[in-house]
């Protein structure tokens, strides 16, 4: 199995060859509190609805990250939509938070400074209250 450190840091060296950058999400249940088999499916729907050549991978116990190959800035809203809204449909009962940052220029300069960004707003996401 590939690490996401893995994944990102091959990433790092297309994107200096390519100049296309990408970005990071960190999606974990509210609390991080969830049964494996939850965070399993939490993984598969969030797989199923990005593209093929996003990387999405189990991060710790209760987490999950995901790649976005070539999507930075105003880009990642749309997957993240998409995710939401299918994670709303697959897993009404699991409340998700979700963090992204992109890397790159004008972005955050190394992978594991948007990881830390991107968990900032994970726990950020978390203290808002859902809307009624």
């Amino acid at each position: 199995m590939t690490t996401l450190q893995e994944i990102a840091a091959l990433e790092v060296q297309r994107a200096l060859r390519s100049d296309r950058w990408f970005s990071l999400l960190r999606i974990a249940p509210l609390g991080w509190a969830a049964l494996d088999g939850e965070v399993e499916a939490l993984a598969g729907t969030v797989r199923a609805h990005l593209r093929r050549t996003d990387a999405v991978v189990r991060v710790r116990e209760r987490e999950v990250g995901a790649v976005l190959i070539e999507a930075v800035g105003d880009a990642v809203q749309v997957p993240i939509a998409r995710v939401r809204e299918a994670l709303a449909r697959h897993l009404p009962e699991l409340e998700v938070r979700i963090g992204w940052a992109s890397v790159g220029p004008g972005q955050r300069a190394t992978w594991q400074e948007a990881w830390r960004w991107a968990g900032q707003l994970l726990v950020a996401d978390a203290a808002v209250p859902a809307a009624a």
